[in-house]
């Protein structure tokens, strides 16, 4: 079983970039249990994401959560809930973010370049006491941080998080 680095994304976009990121690099997961079911024979029917938007709002939802295509182990485990901010350039902050062991920058800039949005990452892992910071700007990697702390416990500002 891995450790997890868990924290927030942020995207970064216009408006129809960020939704075209959401759409397009999130997975509706399966429930539990249906890779066995699959494995063993039976059918499995594939998840859709329900999706609501209008002017103002846009939503997406699968009850498993969402696997982050082009990555390994990388999940998004709550529904999507974003208002507007009416501004050319939209910011969408998600919680609940985690990476199996630790976020690997390099998957996600590919993810960046093709729906061109800016992504950035602070992710804590407990269990190996660290932290990243990552920002990719349309594809290119600005920062790509491994924060080691002398006292996890003390020092780092969310200690719970991850591992």
């Amino acid at each position: 079983m891995p450790n997890w680095a868990e924290g927030s994304l942020k995207i970064r976009g216009t408006r129809e970039d960020i939704i075209k990121f959401l759409k397009g690099a999130l997975q509706p997961l399966l429930p539990p249990g249906s890779e066995i079911a699959k494995f063993m024979g039976k059918e499995v029917e594939n998840p859709t994401a329900e999706i609501t938007e209008n002017e103002s709002y846009f939503e997406m939802k699968n009850k498993n959560g969402f696997h982050i295509k082009g990555t390994h182990r990388a999940f998004i485990e709550q529904n999507i809930d974003w208002w507007f901010q009416d501004k050319h350039s939209e910011i969408l902050v998600i919680d609940n973010f985690k990476q199996a062991w630790g976020v690997d920058a390099g998957q996600l800039a590919e993810l960046s370049k093709v729906f061109n949005v800016d992504i950035k990452i602070h992710a804590f892992e407990r269990g190996m006491e660290f932290n990243q910071e990552i920002e990719i700007h349309k594809g290119d990697i600005i920062k790509d941080d491994e924060i080691q702390f002398k006292d996890y416990d003390w020092d780092c500002v969310f200690p719970n998080l991850g591992g």
